[in-house]
């Protein structure tokens, strides 16, 4: 039986751009100074009570299943056979269904709470595993390449069976451009596009591109990582969902960023390089030629992860 040792707990867990560049389902990267807050407290009932407040917070599910951070807290209830529960308050700050690993970082952030609350020894791959539980809830499937970053901080590789690697990320400054589209079930809907088989070819265009991403963090560049953020699997297919993607990306490009893709499973893109604020402008610009407005965040990778605060 676990036993509780902390009442109440806060935490803080960064968000983060996932699938990024060449790196789908494996590559992920925490963001500085944008983030969820979740505060737990132990209940007497056996339960999960849920509420939440912030950006957007009137469109999280508040059932205990089908909420990232409910379902983390429920699992620990179910699988440790506690005798109590917990009550969860979500502060949103993580745009919600842009690509940024909003439902990830609540996920983080809770998985953290519980562990220290009950004082749980968990190896690496059964904390990423925990949080993993709940993208499961909101996305069908429990992928660890948004949580692993939350958690962890840092640029992540999700290996098989939540095996993870973290590097320190490169300095680099990095811009989210949001622009104001909105999808039921983005994250299915994301998944739907992409196809069962894809080419040699764009295969090893990615593997090659992966690789130099890989060493250019190991080594600190920012200019060969954000010239490494060149996907030829998935992009093709998950920009139909975006108005004007291209055009968008060629602005970023042509206002000299290094490297821009899409955020996570979109809509948002992001792109790297030194000049973020002049980048964001000619990218919202983009954006505003489609009629579409959009919202322009400027941001760092962060080394932290998921902190108690």
């Amino acid at each position: 039986m676990c036993q509780v040792t902390v009442k109440q707990i806060r935490v803080y867990a960064p968000a983060s751009i996932a699938n990024l560049g060449p790196g789908f389902d494996v590559f992920g990267i925490a963001l500085d100074g944008i983030g969820d807050t979740v505060i737990l407290d132990v209940i007497p009932e056996r339960r999960v009570e849920i509420t939440a407040s912030g950006d957007g917070a009137n469109t999280i599910p508040l059932e205990a299943e089908s909420n990232s951070a409910g379902a983390v807290a429920f699992y620990v209830m179910e699988s440790r056979g506690l005798d109590h529960g917990f009550r969860i308050h979500i502060k949103k700050r993580v745009p919600i269904g842009k690509g940024m690993g909003s439902s990830g970082s609540s996920a983080a952030a809770t998985a953290l709470g519980v562990r220290e609350m009950l004082g749980l020894e968990l190896s690496q791959r059964e904390y990423v595993h925990l949080a993993a539980v709940g993208e499961g809830a909101v996305s069908g499937s429990p992928h660890a390449d948004n949580v692993a970053a939350s958690l962890l901080g840092g640029f992540t590789m999700v290996g098989h069976e939540y095996e993870v690697i973290r590097l320190d990320p490169p300095e680099v400054e990095i811009v989210v451009v949001l622009p104001d589209v909105y999808y039921e079930n983005k994250t299915r809907l994301a998944r739907s596009l992409l196809p069962e088989k894809v080419g040699l070819k764009e295969a090893v265009l990615n593997v090659g591109y992966a690789s130099r991403m890989v060493a250019a963090v190991a080594i600190g560049d920012p200019v060969l990582f954000g010239r490494s953020i060149n996907d030829h699997l998935i992009e093709p297919y998950r920009a139909e969902m975006i108005p004007n993607f291209w055009n968008v990306k060629q602005a970023a490009l042509e206002a000299g960023a290094y490297g821009c893709s899409i955020a996570g499973g979109g809509p948002s893109l992001f792109a790297v390089g030194e000049n973020s604020e002049e980048i964001g402008e000619a990218m919202a610009e983009a954006f505003g030629d489609a009629d579409v407005d959009s919202r322009v965040i400027l941001t760092r990778p962060s080394k932290l992860g998921a902190r108690v605060i």
